[in-house]
Protein backbone atom coordinates (compact mmCIF):
# COMPACT_ATOMS: atom_id res chain seq x y z
CA UNK A 1 0.00 0.00 0.00
CA UNK A 2 1.20 3.62 -0.85
CA UNK A 3 1.93 6.14 2.15
CA UNK A 4 -0.09 8.92 2.38
CA UNK A 5 2.48 11.03 0.51
CA UNK A 6 3.25 8.91 -2.30
CA UNK A 7 -0.67 9.08 -2.75
CA UNK A 8 -1.47 13.27 -2.03
CA UNK A 9 -0.15 16.12 -4.02
CA UNK A 10 1.71 18.97 -1.82
CA UNK A 11 -0.06 22.23 -2.90
CA UNK A 12 1.39 25.57 -1.91
CA UNK A 13 -0.91 27.61 -0.85
CA UNK A 14 0.11 31.04 -1.69
CA UNK A 15 3.04 29.94 -2.72
CA UNK A 16 5.80 29.49 0.08
CA UNK A 17 3.77 31.73 2.19
CA UNK A 18 4.98 30.81 5.80
CA UNK A 19 8.74 31.96 4.53
CA UNK A 20 8.09 34.56 2.12
CA UNK A 21 4.97 37.06 1.32
CA UNK A 22 2.28 35.21 -0.05
CA UNK A 23 1.43 35.18 -4.06
CA UNK A 24 5.14 36.80 -4.90
CA UNK A 25 7.17 35.55 -7.42
CA UNK A 26 9.70 35.02 -4.94
CA UNK A 27 7.28 32.78 -2.51
CA UNK A 28 6.19 31.12 -6.26
CA UNK A 29 9.40 30.17 -6.58
CA UNK A 30 10.58 28.71 -3.06
CA UNK A 31 7.28 26.66 -2.81
CA UNK A 32 8.51 25.13 -6.53
CA UNK A 33 12.38 24.94 -5.32
CA UNK A 34 10.92 23.13 -1.91
CA UNK A 35 8.89 20.69 -4.69
CA UNK A 36 5.68 21.60 -4.60
CA UNK A 37 3.60 19.87 -6.75
CA UNK A 38 1.16 22.76 -7.50
CA UNK A 39 1.16 26.25 -6.72
CA UNK A 40 -1.94 27.51 -5.53
CA UNK A 41 -3.51 30.99 -7.34
CA UNK A 42 -6.10 32.94 -5.89
CA UNK A 43 -7.38 35.71 -8.31
CA UNK A 44 -9.32 39.18 -7.56
CA UNK A 45 -10.45 41.58 -10.88
CA UNK A 46 -9.19 45.20 -10.67
CA UNK A 47 -11.58 47.94 -12.14
CA UNK A 48 -9.88 48.30 -15.79
CA UNK A 49 -10.45 44.35 -15.98
CA UNK A 50 -6.87 42.98 -15.03
CA UNK A 51 -7.28 39.65 -13.11
CA UNK A 52 -4.25 39.80 -10.55
CA UNK A 53 -2.98 37.23 -8.24
CA UNK A 54 -4.31 38.17 -4.47
CA UNK A 55 -6.41 36.41 -1.86
CA UNK A 56 -8.21 38.79 -0.64
CA UNK A 57 -10.88 41.27 -1.94
CA UNK A 58 -8.88 43.84 -0.35
CA UNK A 59 -5.06 45.21 -0.46
CA UNK A 60 -4.40 46.70 3.02
CA UNK A 61 -3.59 43.13 4.51
CA UNK A 62 -0.48 42.76 2.33
CA UNK A 63 0.51 46.02 0.59
CA UNK A 64 0.80 49.52 1.65
CA UNK A 65 -2.39 51.02 -0.08
CA UNK A 66 -3.10 52.80 2.84
CA UNK A 67 0.61 54.66 2.72
CA UNK A 68 -0.02 55.35 -1.04
CA UNK A 69 -3.90 55.65 -1.05
CA UNK A 70 -4.87 56.95 2.18
CA UNK A 71 -8.13 58.42 0.92
CA UNK A 72 -9.55 55.38 -1.56
CA UNK A 73 -10.81 53.32 1.47
CA UNK A 74 -14.78 52.24 1.26
CA UNK A 75 -16.82 52.89 3.95
CA UNK A 76 -16.41 49.56 5.69
CA UNK A 77 -12.51 50.81 5.98
CA UNK A 78 -11.51 48.77 3.66
CA UNK A 79 -9.84 49.16 0.09
CA UNK A 80 -10.33 47.01 -2.38
CA UNK A 81 -8.99 46.14 -5.26
CA UNK A 82 -11.91 46.42 -7.56
CA UNK A 83 -11.44 50.14 -6.85
CA UNK A 84 -8.04 50.42 -8.23
CA UNK A 85 -7.17 50.25 -11.66
CA UNK A 86 -3.70 48.07 -12.19
CA UNK A 87 -1.29 51.07 -12.90
CA UNK A 88 -2.38 52.09 -9.54
CA UNK A 89 -1.68 48.72 -8.35
CA UNK A 90 1.64 48.76 -9.78
CA UNK A 91 2.65 51.39 -7.51
CA UNK A 92 2.00 48.97 -3.94
CA UNK A 93 4.43 47.50 -2.25
CA UNK A 94 3.58 43.70 -1.13
CA UNK A 95 4.24 44.18 2.71
CA UNK A 96 7.28 42.34 4.31
CA UNK A 97 10.29 41.72 6.11
CA UNK A 98 12.57 42.48 3.44
CA UNK A 99 15.15 41.61 5.75
CA UNK A 100 14.66 38.35 6.81
CA UNK A 101 13.55 37.52 3.47
CA UNK A 102 16.28 38.27 1.20
CA UNK A 103 18.39 35.36 1.90
CA UNK A 104 15.71 33.46 0.65
CA UNK A 105 14.74 35.35 -2.55
CA UNK A 106 18.55 34.94 -3.53
CA UNK A 107 18.77 31.47 -2.80
CA UNK A 108 15.40 30.62 -4.35
CA UNK A 109 14.55 33.36 -6.47
CA UNK A 110 16.98 34.54 -8.89
CA UNK A 111 14.71 35.05 -11.75
CA UNK A 112 12.57 37.05 -9.10
CA UNK A 113 14.74 39.18 -8.30
CA UNK A 114 14.24 42.91 -8.77
CA UNK A 115 10.71 42.93 -7.75
CA UNK A 116 9.72 40.16 -5.74
CA UNK A 117 7.50 41.74 -3.24
CA UNK A 118 5.13 42.86 -5.92
CA UNK A 119 1.15 42.08 -6.73
CA UNK A 120 1.45 40.21 -10.35
CA UNK A 121 -1.40 40.12 -13.01
CA UNK A 122 -2.20 36.22 -13.23
CA UNK A 123 -0.99 35.90 -16.70
CA UNK A 124 2.79 37.27 -15.75
CA UNK A 125 2.66 34.79 -12.88
CA UNK A 126 1.78 31.58 -14.93
CA UNK A 127 4.51 32.87 -17.59
CA UNK A 128 6.97 32.89 -14.71
CA UNK A 129 6.11 29.47 -13.55
CA UNK A 130 6.26 27.91 -16.76
CA UNK A 131 9.71 29.42 -16.94
CA UNK A 132 10.57 27.27 -13.85
CA UNK A 133 9.27 24.61 -14.86
CA UNK A 134 11.44 24.67 -18.00
CA UNK A 135 14.54 25.35 -15.83
CA UNK A 136 13.92 22.08 -13.51
CA UNK A 137 12.75 19.79 -16.53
Amino acid sequence: MNSIREAASVIAHRGASGYLPEHTLAAKALAHAQGADYLEQDVVATRDGHVIVCHDLYLERVTNVVDVFPARNRDDGHYYAIDFDWSEIKELAVSCDVVAAAALVDAAAPAASGEPFRICLLDEEIEFIHGLNSASG
